[in-house]
């Protein structure tokens, strides 16, 4: 059953939550088609978008992404990106323009590196954890003090302090939530909750684009429950109220031509 919301700011309705080892997922579903077409970073990078150092030299926060794609991209808010000289998280939702060549802010994920493995990037099979995440809004330092305290919390060590490593340490476990909390059909984003409370909520305008960016999320859904260790189920009317009028969060949201096509939301204490 899919419950529809009483408000202009929130193009989507709420479908039934499931709950698993601490995280609990209540699907968004579109209340209405989308008008703009756009594809996702993953099958971008298959057709030929590239995304690069700005320069030889580099720049830290910053990077050059070539599109020859007839096609508008989205780069999600957390989507990682690997190689170059070191790896790095998309900032903020960003379009790509078709047929561009742009630069986008990112945020690095890997401190003790700044050498050349790879160029140009590749993507990623995840997006960084909702509270590096929110972190990365206050900037580089904030990033790496979070990636830091979460490496020794969940006791992962890294020779060059990469996130990545979480990942892999904890890769079955996060698999398991990858099968137990599956996309649902026509599904186009999700509110989130780790041990009982309300964290964040993802939503892209296109079910067909957040089929693909949904697994990576959920990797980095998995990686906070698994830190958390509890396994409260919050309400679902608590739930889908922070999801629908975005109360006691902090929201970004990205528009073209006045169409929302994505939507972040991150509980302030996260």
């Amino acid at each position: 059953m899919r419950t529809q919301i009483s408000s202009t700011h929130v193009p989507f309705e709420l479908g039934e939550a499931s709950t698993f080892a601490g995280l609990t997922v209540l699907p968004l579903f579109p209340s209405e088609e989308p008008a703009l077409e756009y594809i996702g970073l993953d099958e971008a990078l298959a057709r030929g978008l590239s995304v690069r150092e700005v320069s030889e030299a580099g720049a830290v926060e910053t990077l050059l992404v070539d599109n020859p794609l007839g096609e508008l991209v989205l780069l999600y808010e957390g989507e990682e990106l690997v190689g170059a000289k070191q790896n790095r998280i998309v900032a903020r939702s960003t379009i790509v323009d078709a047929r561009s060549r742009q630069t986008i802010g990112v945020r690095c994920v890997e401190r003790g590196r700044w050498s050349p493995l790879a160029a140009p990037f590749e993507a990623a099979p995840r997006t960084a954890y909702p509270r590096l995440r929110h972190a990365s809004r206050s900037g580089q330092g904030a990033t790496w003090s979070e990636l830091a305290a979460k490496q020794a919390r969940m006791r992962t060590c890294s020779p060059t302090e990469a996130a990545e490593q979480l990942y892999v340490a904890h890769g079955r476990r996060l698999e398991e939530y990858v099968e137990a909390l599956p996309r649902q059909e026509g599904q186009s984003g999700a509110a989130v909750a780790i041990a009982g409370e309300p964290v964040c909520v993802d939503f892209v305008s296109r079910s067909d684009v957040f089929a693909g960016l949904y697994p990576k999320l959920l990797r980095g859904y998995g990686l906070d429950a698994i830190d958390a260790g509890g396994s409260g189920k919050p309400g679902a009317t608590r739930l889908g109220d922070f999801a629908a009028r975005r109360e006691g969060g902090e929201f970004s949201e990205l528009r073209v031509e006045g169409e929302l096509v994505a939507l972040t939301i991150f509980a302030r204490e996260a």
